[in-house]
Order: C-alpha cells, then structure tokens, then sequence
C-alpha cells in the first residue's frame, strides 16, 4: 500500500503516520503504533483487492499473507487482531474465492475466537458461499450479514426479490456480497437456485434475510457438509405439535418423509432454513431442482445422499408474517403443498421405473400410513 492510497489526515498524528510509511526505514515505521488511525481508500473496481481498514474495526479478520502490507502488520505484535480485510466484489468469483482460502485463519477455531465474549466458530476445510435470498429486508439484512461475515465464507451472494425498500443499498455496504437483483419477485425458492448456481464454494449455507440467526447457530450446518453431510437440514421437530394437530405443510412434511424411508427427518425439509449443502449434492441435484425443494429432497435420498438433521434454529419465532403466509389456506401453504405433491410424483416415478410398485406394497403402504397417522 503506498502513502497515495491512505485518505487524507486532519491530525498531526496521521500526517505522521502517512509520512512513516514512504520510509524505507522498517524501524521507523513501527516506532509510532498510535499513529495507525488513517482511514484506507475504498479500492473500488479492483479485483479481489486487499484493503487494510484501521485498527478501530472490530470485525478484524487476517490478512493474506502475500501482501506486502499484511507482511509488515505481521511483523507488528497482535496486528492480526486490529487488522481486517475488505474485498471489492467486482472481481471474478475465482479470484474470489482464492483470496477467501488465503484469508482464512490457520488451524483451531476461526477468527472470532479472538472475541473472548463470543462463541467459537469451527474453521472450515472447505470454502464457504452464502447464499440469501430476501425481499424488502432493509432492517435484517445488515445484521444477518454481519453474522454471516463472523463465518468466514468465500463468498456472500445475496439475491433480491422485487424490492421496493433500500435492501439493496443495504447490502451494497457490504463488499465481500455480490448482489443478484431481480425486478420482479421469483420467489425464495427461485433466489436459491440461482444463487446456487453462481456459487463456487465446497458447502453452500442458504438463508433468507429475513431472519437474523447468530453465527454461531450457522456454523452448525456448514460444519456438518465439511464433515461429509450432503444435505443439513433444520431440526424442528420440538417446536411443533404432533400430526393430529398439525398444520397441513407439516404433515406434508411428515409424510413425504415417511414415503421416503426417513422418517427420522420428521418435519425437517429443504423447504425451511437455514440448510446447507455439499457440491457433490448440487452436482447431483441439479441447480434447477432447488425451485422445488421438497422435489430436491426427494431427488437427494433417493439418490442415497447423506441427509440429515444438522442444527436446531427456532426459525418460527423469527419467520416474518407476510400477507401471502397468514391463514388457513394461505398462497404459500398451497405452494408448498403443491411442491411435495411434485415431490411425491417424482418418488413413484422413480418406484415405478424400478419395479418396487405392487398392488400388495402400495396395499401395505396404505396399512403403514394409517397406523402411523392413528398413532399420532
């Protein structure tokens, strides 16, 4: 970094400061540690660029070592803790993604285990992407991606439904995000195929912005794909009633679990988040199949992935009421109900063509269907 790039300084200590660093001199630019309060240009338009922000940042992450700047903050005693790494999203999601593996912290808990206060956060083999899809988000967003930084990931890709508020300006302020905006509402399920589909990452984390889930709760799920899950999904089944008094897309849940062999799952569905899953499984699946959750689900067991339940995220307390979601009956209990009766199609076609359908097993299916729903 040369002086050029450092913003201009009211004090005498940051003039100071900016002199020190035209100096060849190694000693005299550590001899001032007060002086370090200069603010760092915002580098836009450089790809995957560095740039050291000051030492006041709390979200302090490391610094690749590469850079001659990050070599002289190492030489400093506890640089690393003041120091964090910004990138500009402009540059290509490769470089990208390099700078996220050089970034990353080495060995034992992720960079937030310096917070004595805060949870550690296990520090992944794989690079992570984020992908988020929300609508008219302008109040969580900033906060859900704040958590979502204390991950460490790769790559943040936030894509935005139809909106109307100032989510994207939002979103803007934070640079590692690149941000897919859609005009027109696609739905939240859309989002996430084709924030899929622009990922590069070893474990995608999927989440909708409208809900602000602690970094620590995260990490679960995109812990358990770098131990080899392919499909973590949410744990619910405690928060709900049993299937007597439950709503009908729980019972769609149940049920299509149970059809596939898992009813270990419970409600746990692709359809809730927060979810994670591995690239093999995406492979797999296909991007495209993620519109349909229940259907990816489907897809997923049947074709003897690892599904489990990974984390448990009270997400009902935290699911925002929108007209479409309210009341019996509502457009998205009908969507979802719609997209597991897809689901369901795409296992007995899939029976059919393997020769496990029979009168006498769909007899017995039917058997085991009411003596589980009579138990409940």
């Amino acid at each position: 970094m040369t002086a050029a790039m450092l913003a201009p300084a009211a004090s005498s200590r940051q003039k100071a400061y900016a002199a020190s660093i035209r100096r060849s001199d190694a000693k005299a630019r550590q001899a001032s540690p007060s002086h370090r309060a200069g603010a760092a240009a915002p580098g836009y338009g450089r790809s995957a660029a560095a740039v050291v922000q000051t030492a006041g940042a709390s979200r302090a992450r490391p610094r690749p070592a590469g850079s001659s700047a990050g070599k002289r903050r190492a030489a400093r005693p506890g640089a690393a803790a003041r120091t964090a790494v910004r990138r500009s999203a402009s540059g290509r999601p490769a470089a990208r993604l390099a700078a996220g593996r050089a970034a990353r912290p080495a060995g034992g808990a992720s960079a937030s285990a310096s917070r004595g206060t805060e949870p550690l956060l296990p520090n992944l083999r794989g690079l992570l992407s984020v992908i988020i899809s929300a609508r008219n988000e302008e109040r969580t967003l900033p906060r859900l991606l704040k958590q979502v930084q204390r991950l460490n990931p790769a790559e943040i890709i936030v894509v935005l439904n139809g909106c109307t508020d100032d989510s994207y300006g939002c979103t803007r302020l934070f640079k590692q995000a690149t941000v897919v905006h859609c005009p027109e509402s696609a739905g939240h399920d859309v989002g996430r195929a084709l924030g899929a589909k622009l990922s590069r990452g070893d474990i995608l984390l999927f989440l909708d912005g409208d809900m602000v889930i602690p970094a620590s709760q995260l990490a679960a799920f995109a812990a358990a794909v770098d131990g080899g899950v392919d499909v973590a999904l949410n744990d619910l089944d405690a928060l709900l009633p049993p299937f007597a008094l439950s709503d009908d897309v729980t019972r769609c849940k149940l049920y299509l679990n149970s059809v596939l062999g898992r009813s270990d799952l419970g409600v746990s569905s692709m359809t809730a988040v927060p979810h994670a899953l591995s690239r093999q499984a995406l492979e797999r699946i296909g991007y495209r199949e993620l519109m349909v959750p229940p259907k990816a689900q489907a897809l997923s067991i049947l074709g003897r992935l690892r599904v489990e339940k990974a984390g448990k995220v009270n997400v009902i307390k935290h699911n925002r009421l929108r007209q479409g979601n309210t009341g019996a009956g509502n457009a998205m209990e009908q969507l979802i109900a719609g997209d597991h009766a897809e689901a369901l199609l795409k296992v007995l076609v899939h029976r059919d063509a393997s020769g496990m359908i029979s009168a006498e097993s769909l007899q017995e299916q039917r058997r085991q269907l009411a003596a589980w729903r009579n138990r409940a």
